[in-house]
């Protein structure tokens, strides 16, 4: 009788042994099954992240050639005939015997000038020559003195420490940027006043705050729905850049961007 019920209980103990071995089993294939699949899923995301890092930076590489082939044909060959056209009107001004036509070859030479003036804008926000020239704040400048001569707003450029000079790729990026700021608040914020605030660090870090007095906007709703906040926010992580903008209806928008030239 001993034995048998010996036998049972060692029948039984095993039988309990065999069951919590299987479900141990089972639990350990379920979490190496899903630490597999997290893995992959992980690679997975890491190589959609890349491709769609490479397809910005191509698409943003591709959009500087153009720029660069547009604004060297608007300023050697558009810009030239112009020059050739406002040459003609001046020659048939100074040759014509007639009143009316004398004030229509000026009137048109007068439209000519502005055309050209108009031609070296668009050419000079496509490539500005001051920013490889003389340097990002420069051509920061210039940008916001060709919009004050609109006389629609005012943009204030203010400049802290000394500027210095780092990777051209990375000034035309931050250049962009802030020309893509300026001109969404130029079209969307009905501001009176903007204001560009540069800082040079001395430890070669830079600091640009874009701030305007317009009506602002509920910037979450923007980020769900526009696309250009996204690209400003991956324009900014392919330089290394840090991008923060703050707004609030009817308290104007400020953006700010944060680069390391030494990283």
């Amino acid at each position: 009788m001993i034995s048998e019920s010996n036998n049972i209980i060692f029948v039984y103990f095993i039988g309990t042994l065999g069951m919590v071995l299987l479900a141990l089993s089972i639990f350990f294939f379920f979490v190496t099954y899903q630490k597999k699949m997290l893995k992959k899923q992980l690679e997975l995301n890491e190589t959609r992240a890349r491709q769609q890092e490479e397809i910005i930076q191509n698409t943003i590489s591709a959009q500087e050639k153009e720029s660069k082939r547009i604004a060297q044909d608007l300023h050697d060959e558009v810009g030239a005939m112009l020059s050739v056209v406002k040459l003609n009107v001046g020659r048939i001004e100074k040759k014509s015997e007639d009143s009316v036509a004398k004030e229509l070859a000026a009137e048109t030479k007068s439209y000519i000038d502005e055309v050209i003036t108009q031609v070296r804008r668009i050419s000079r926000s496509l490539l500005p020559p001051s920013l490889e020239k003389l340097g990002l704040f420069f051509a920061l400048e210039e940008l916001a003195n060709w919009v004050n001569k609109a006389e629609q707003l005012n943009i204030v450029c203010w400049k802290g420490g000394e500027q210095f000079r780092f990777e051209s790729k990375k000034e035309l990026a931050v250049f962009r940027i802030v020309q893509e700021l300026l001109n969404n608040a130029i079209k969307h914020s009905g501001a009176t006043i903007i204001y560009i605030n540069a800082r040079f660090s001395p430890n070669n870090c830079l600091m640009i705050s874009i701030a305007d007095n317009g009506k602002g906007f509920n910037l979450e709703e923007k980020k769900n729905t526009g696309l250009g906040l996204k690209n400003l926010d991956s324009r900014t992580q392919i330089i290394g850049a840090k991008f923060k903008m703050k707004s609030t209806p009817g308290k104007g928008t400020t953006a700010i961007i944060y680069l390391d030239t030494i990283v």
